[in-house]
């Protein structure tokens, strides 16, 4: 590399540690303030909240480095300009695309960098993150593989369930066997399907067997919607559940396909699959966009302006990002189009920043 792509480089990464600590920082601190009280109730020491906490840096580094990456390019190339090391450069006859290179450079490393995390690190961390949640903090007793196949042991049920639509807060295929204080089973529930509504289960098309403990009788009733007496909720499914975050690209697309060969939708497995590729190139149109941004010559301010504009694109872009993945959820647009198409008008955006700079 050159001097002024080393000296570019050095200066970028150097407030990119600098962003990461700090928001790093705050985001645990926060987390850590919120989770706490929950780990002190269930009576798990303090200890293991800083565990769990540490399980889930890998996946806060994935969502944050982006907008790290943003504001460090903002911040360098921002004082740069007030500095009017990059009027000098220019008077040198070096023009914005030498500039563009160095950051272009770094957001094709980071973009792989995000890639090779959220593959390999992330999954298993997340899975080991959730775990401590569910059975240390919120005491459940529930094995799932996926949202499929998902079995839960209370103090006197065993609950399966076929199917789970987190988003839906749906299930699909549950059995509830309840059994007496011998281990005798004493009520069996079979249900085409349940919604969580008020605060309780509420199963459709069941069948409900009551069992006679001192004899072999049993009684069959048929039932349009009756309401479970199980201690489960959405969000201990949710958790138990692995999720797209917990899945590499070569998973998810297996679960995909096994969840379609049965028969069940995977839509949102399917936006989410183009999600977990397209996430990562987002640190190229951000290279490209910040330094569009700090090149223009109107952020001479330095550095609280240059906060200032990283944080607005980060907010504009997260906001029709999710927009974008809510209709491929809702089907109301492909799953790729609606995981590329924030990028792709960001990129058309930054692109544009770039040939107006000066």
């Amino acid at each position: 590399m050159t001097i002024l792509y080393r000296y570019v480089t050095r200066e970028i990464l150097a407030s990119f540690l600098i962003v990461l600590v700090a928001v790093l920082s705050i985001y645990v601190a926060v987390d850590f303030i919120e989770k706490i009280d929950n780990f002190m109730e269930a009576g798990v020491p303090a200890a293991r909240c800083v565990v769990y906490l540490l399980y889930k840096l890998p996946f806060i580094f994935v969502q944050i480095a982006p907008v790290g990456f943003l504001l460090s390019i903002l911040v360098a190339l921002g004082l740069m300009n007030k500095n009017n090391e990059v009027i000098a450069l220019k008077s040198c006859g070096i023009g914005k695309n030498r500039l563009l290179k160095p950051t272009l450079v770094l957001g094709v490393f980071f973009c792989a960098g995000l890639f090779l995390v959220a593959e390999m690190v992330v999954p298993a961390f997340m899975v080991n993150a959730n775990q401590i949640w569910l059975k240390e903090v919120r005491k459940k007793n529930i094995y799932a593989s996926k949202t499929n196949d998902i079995w839960m042991r209370a103090a006197r049920q065993i609950i399966h369930i076929k199917q789970y639509a987190p988003e839906e807060k749906r299930v699909t295929g549950i059995t509830i066997h309840t059994f007496d204080d011998n281990f005798r089973l004493v009520e069996r529930v079979d249900a085409v399907a349940g919604v969580f509504e008020n605060g309780r289960w509420q199963l459709d098309d069941a069948v409900q067997q009551v069992f006679e403990t001192d004899s072999s009788d049993q009684q069959v009733k048929l039932r349009d919607r009756i309401a479970a007496d199980i201690d489960l909720n959405p969000d201990d499914l949710s958790q138990a559940a692995k999720q797209s975050d917990e899945m590499g690209l070569a998973e998810l697309g297996r679960y995909i396909h096994k969840v379609e060969r049965e028969g069940y939708a995977a839509t949102r497995y399917r936006v989410d699959y183009h999600s977990k590729i397209a996430a990562p190139f987002v640190c190229i149109f951000l290279s490209v966009l910040g330094a569009g941004l700090a090149l223009r010559g109107k952020m001479r301010e330095g550095m609280p302006v240059s906060i200032t504009y990283g944080l607005g694109i980060a907010f504009l872009y997260w906001i029709f990002n999710s927009f974008c993945l809510s209709l491929g959820y809702a089907e109301m647009m492909p799953p790729v189009i609606a995981a590329w198409l924030a990028n792709l008008v960001f990129f058309s955006f930054a692109g544009f920043l770039i040939l107006m700079a000066n």
